[in-house]
């Protein structure tokens, strides 16, 4: 690439191989300049690219990172050779995965996310005694959450707790001792489980390394430069961490944005950032310089200026102003009050299509919200308006119209006596009931006879309504037309899976039907939403036992009602739809159209609805057991309370000035701010609402559209379903009644349109369709079929067989996990730890490697053991899991060879490592043949070799190696058979054949050919 560095680029790309801190402002390409810096580091001998590590948030932005610096390596780098790549827990985990039995972690541990750490805490409170806390609040699982978070933030345990309560004496501490107690309970669950959370991650390396120095000094020697990415979001833990290892002078660039800060309620330390200088100083002592990236790439003038108004908010001075660049468009930042939230939602829906109409997409386009409440008025209005949408969070996608109901039947079939759950199902728009209608069924369940311990449920009213009086007679239809749907369903779910009862749903409430009916545009957004919500119900699994409903709906609810969600940006499909989404999720995302909506008093910036101050709240770390805390509000105990408030409200709006900083930088080139008199759904609030601070700040920069007077106070703020409201003037009795009307009566429309006065336009229109119906062209030819893309390990299957390739790559069948499978890929990870000390963390799955057909367990010789005994254990290869694309002909072949030896210049082995013995399935050649191409016509290096060897190493029970010659002939012969693999898949012939392999084969059950050999052969 030939990018031209800016002056403020180049000094940072120059600077030497010293502590650096830059502060990088929104938009202004730091991943760039960080990939620009590394090259030249790599280009000026400093470090060779293995020796480079780099630290960031998420994998996504992992991703990224390891893309821009592998550009900007081309020309300077052989190919091949990368640089390492973590997110800040994915590095702790490497430490533990090599080092973790000196800290007391089992090699198998598994990492549970934050909503399944939540999971744990909650069972963890039923399980005790208490005089202080009120458990019975379901909110109170935040209070143990939060202590537990910040113990882990501060390399503390539950222990460190007890001892501080144990030595102080008062009600606050005797509450804080049973918040300990909750902990140690959920630390000790954890050990059962043989499971870490992501603090424990952070505390159990840092307990490495700090008791085994030598642990940190072998970490330390295998790079000489780390780049720590998005550092303004580390915490302290993180911090001590990375000080044990890389501190004393090492040369770390850290890099992040102070008015980016937004995650402090989840234990992100301003001080990271602001105390980088003296953490991380030069040998001598004296404190790390700071650069800064001021230049914004991304975003028009008036965007800029808008973003730097609020940047003034956030009272930081670590960073500097925003500033554009000389061919930054002017932009457009505008402000619209309405008179109700249904007419704010109205103005964003109207501006968006005025939008599409001047070109822009719809995926170029986001509505940015402070809190997940706010979604569900503006997503109605987007589909009413027939424009797609995605919604990207938990919290939102509940609220939707369709999955509230999905969630309903999971509720109902869950728990009978779930009466909300039920009663959304019977007064919506499938059954249509009313409450009058319901009143038979309460009445009946009320005069039943208790017994002892339940009272009859509506639910058993509607099994028994042969025996409840006085139900009209459509309602009646309609709730035993329920009661056989809802006994099916209840069959269906013995024994299914939570996606597949909530497909059975959808397909007998008739949901996909109605959703084929929509408009282009809603539907688009409806099937986004269902598979959204289908996808988590396929990828969730419990931490203990198999994955249940019971389990499956408290996860949503907790999901729902915590913040751990937030903690991750979203993902978005990709589809051309607007994204509706939180702030927080936004977090690294870029749109050219921005709306910001509900900036009314309290919300953005949200009012703080308790203060967390240590001397009053149980549940907040007192700060004697904080790592932070020159970064806290100078409280004391002495100090008056209102005063000790007053300086965490000013800390708590300095973080939503941050946060609505990020909302405003997230915009290329338009930004809409937009508020509302009155809200609340669907009962307005008693008082309409005034401007946010946010708002009125935005007003002095900001194009005025508008300010709608308030008005009498609405009687509801809520979009009325089809159906709901006055009757039909055409079908009084509903368009249902009137569809059997016309199939018992055909003349009964045609006479309903005369009565009307629309006789003849109703004729015109029948026309029409008929046109439309009776008329259709014929289909255009087929298309020509999408060019082959697989894998090698996928074409080794197909070489066994095409049945079992088609099961696993064509009509993706379920697999069943394979303990084969996990402890290959676990010795290709320890040799490639042991080749290069690097392992790419989000590569430990069974597809990140060949691993070809399963191999063969064997007495003996463990595989590690007899890799070390090698000669491959004492010659160092090449090249390293080295990728490649292979294309024969339009097809493409995606590998990834384990290692090259090069005994001399011009002569390559190319070996693949096996955990088992030596396979007797003549298939498996079949990926050495494709190494073997890909060394000839793929440029791992700028030189070729003459002479090519392959060898299968064999390591169960002791090294055996089978290798060819792969000359000129060979290769040839080789090329040839792969090209009939390809030719074959091409054909979609996918016969299957029977083979010893069937023996390891997930579908055998159920492929005839396969379980009849099995029969035959034994």
């Amino acid at each position: 690439m030939n990018l031209v560095p800016t002056p403020e680029q180049k000094r940072i790309i120059e600077y030497p191989a010293l502590p650096l801190r830059i502060a990088a402002g929104a938009g202004t390409g730091k991943t760039t300049t960080l990939a620009m810096r590394i090259a030249h580091l790599v280009g000026n001998g400093t470090a060779e690219p293995e020796q480079v590590l780099g630290i960031t948030f998420t994998n996504k932005a992992a991703q990224e990172l390891n893309e821009r610096i592998t550009e900007m390596l081309e020309g300077v780098a052989e190919p091949g050779r990368d640089v390492e790549i973590h997110t800040y827990h994915g590095f702790a985990a490497l430490i533990l995965s090599e080092f973790g039995v000196l800290a007391g972690v089992e090699h198998d541990s598994r990492i549970i996310t934050p909503t399944f750490a939540r999971q744990l805490l909650f069972d963890s409170i039923g399980s005790g005694e208490y005089e202080y806390l009120d458990v019975t609040w379901r909110g109170i699982i935040d209070r143990p959450e939060s202590i537990a978070s910040d113990l882990g933030d501060n390399l503390r345990t539950a222990e460190d707790l007890v001892a501080l309560c144990e030595a102080n004496d008062g009600e606050l501490y005797e509450e804080r001792a049973e918040l300990a107690a909750i902990v140690r309970r959920f630390e000790a669950e954890k050990r059962r489980l043989g499971t870490l959370d992501y603090s424990d991650l952070v505390r159990l390396a840092y307990r490495a390394v700090t008791d085994h120095p030598e642990v940190a000094s072998r970490i330390r020697s295998r790079y000489r430069v780390v780049l720590l990415d998005e550092y303004q979001d580390t915490n302290p833990a993180q911090r001590e961490l990375l000080l044990k290892v890389f501190g004393d002078g090492f040369p770390v660039t850290a890099v992040g944005d102070p008015d980016q800060t937004i995650y402090e309620w989840r234990g992100a330390s301003l001080d990271n950032f602001a105390g980088f200088p003296r953490h991380f100083p030069h040998e001598d002592g004296t404190a790390a310089r700071t650069l800064s990236l001021t230049v914004n790439r991304r975003s028009t003038k008036g965007v800029i200026g808008f973003a730097n108004a609020i940047r003034e908010k956030t009272g930081d001075d670590t960073g500097q102003d925003l500033k554009p660049t000389g061919d930054a468009g002017p932009g457009l930042v505008a402000t619209r009050w309405t008179r109700t939230a249904l007419d704010e939602a109205e103005f964003i829906a109207g501006t968006m299509l005025e939008l599409s109409n001047q070109g822009y997409e719809w995926r170029q386009m986001a509505v940015l919200f402070r809190k997940n409440k706010d979604i569900g008025l503006i997503q109605q209005a987007l589909e009413e308006h027939q424009i797609p949408a995605e919604v990207a969070s938990i919290g939102g996608l509940l609220a939707i119209p369709e999955i509230v109901d999905l969630h309903a039947w999971l509720r109902v079939l869950n728990d009978p006596a779930d009466a909300p759950a039920l009663l959304r199902i019977l007064l919506g728009s499938r059954y249509r009931l009313g409450f009058a209608d319901i009143l038979p069924l309460t009445t009946w369940a009320r005069t039943r006879p208790k017994s002892d311990v339940l009272q009859p449920t509506l639910l058993e009213a509607v099994d028994n309504l042969d025996e409840v009086e006085t139900v009209r007679p459509d309602a009646r239809e309609a709730l035993d037309e329920f009661r056989k749907l809802y006994r099916q369903l209840l069959q269906d779910a013995q024994g299914a899976s939570l996606v597949e009862l909530a497909r059975r749903i959808l397909q007998a409430t008739g949901s996909w039907q109605e959703v084929e009916a929509m408009p282009d545009q809603t539907r688009l957004s409806v099937r986004l939403n269902l598979h959204r919500f289908l996808d988590l119900a396929e990828e969730w699994s419990p931490l203990e036992g198999r994955p249940s409903l019971p389990a499956f709906l408290d996860y949503l609810d907790l999901m729902a009602e915590g913040n751990t969600e937030e903690l991750t940006p979203a993902r978005l499909s990709g589809q051309d739809a607007v994204a509706l989404l939180t702030v927080h999720r936004a977090k690294g995302l870029e749109w050219p159209i921005v709306f910001i909506p509900a900036l009314y008093h309290n919300n953005f910036p949200s009012r703080v609805r308790s203060y967390e101050d240590p001397y009053e709240k149980a549940h907040v770390l007192p700060y004697s057991l904080r790592l932070d805390i020159e970064s806290l509000p100078p409280l004391l105990e002495s100090m008056d309370r209102d005063d000790r408030r007053q300086l965490l409200k000013k800390r708590h709006d300095r973080q939503e000035w941050r946060t609505a900083y990020v909302a405003g930088t997230r915009a290329k080139e338009r930004v809409y701010l937009s508020g509302a008199h009155w809200y609340g759904t669907p009962e307005p609030l008693k008082n309409p609402a005034k401007p946010s601070e946010f708002f009125e700040m935005a007003v002095d920069h900001a194009d005025d559209l508008g300010t709608d007077d308030p008005g009498e106070r609405p009687e509801k703020l809520k979009y009325e379903p089809v159906g709901d409201g006055a009757p039909d003037p055409v079908f009084p009795d509903g368009w249902d009644a009137a569809m059997r009307l016309m199939a018992d009566d055909a003349g009964w429309a045609p006479r309903r349109a005369i009565d009307l006065g629309v006789g003849d336009a109703y004729d015109e229109r029948v026309q029409h369709y008929q046109d439309k119906l009776f008329r259709i062209p014929d289909p255009p030819p087929p298309s020509e079929p999408e060019p082959l893309l697989t894998s090698v390990t996928g074409l080794v299957t197909y070489a066994i067989c095409p049945q079992r390739f088609y099961w696993s790559e064509v009509d993706r069948l379920p697999r069943r996990p394979s303990s084969a499978a996990r402890r290959g890929v676990e010795v290709h990870r320890r040799i490639e730890l042991f080749n290069r000390g690097k392992v790419p963390l989000d590569d430990f799955a069974e597809d990140s490697y060949d691993l070809g057909p399963p191999e063969v367990e064997s007495p003996g010789t463990r595989p590690w053991e007899a890799f070390l005994e090698s000669r491959f254990a004492t010659d160092k290869p090449m090249l390293i899991e080295a990728p490649f694309d292979l294309r024969l002909g339009s097809s493409t072949i995606r590998g990834r060879i384990d290692a090259i030896y090069s005994p001399t210049p011009d002569h390559w082995e190319i070996v693949d490592f096996k955990s088992g013995r030596p396979s007797k399935i003549p298939a498996a050649m079949v990926q050495l043949e494709a190494y073997a191409i890909a060394a000839v016509e793929v440029p791992f290096t700028s030189k070729r070799p003459n002479v090519i060897d392959v060898t299968f190493a064999y390591l169960g029970g002791g090294l055996a190696t089978v290798s060819e010659r792969a000359d000129e002939a060979w290769i040839d012969r080789a090329r040839s058979h792969l090209t009939e693999l390809i030719s074959s898949i091409d054909r979609q012939h996918w016969q299957p054949t029977p083979s010893t392999a069937c023996r390891h084969c997930d579908f055998a059950r159920f492929c005839e050919a396969g379980t009849t050999w099995l029969e035959d052969n034994g």
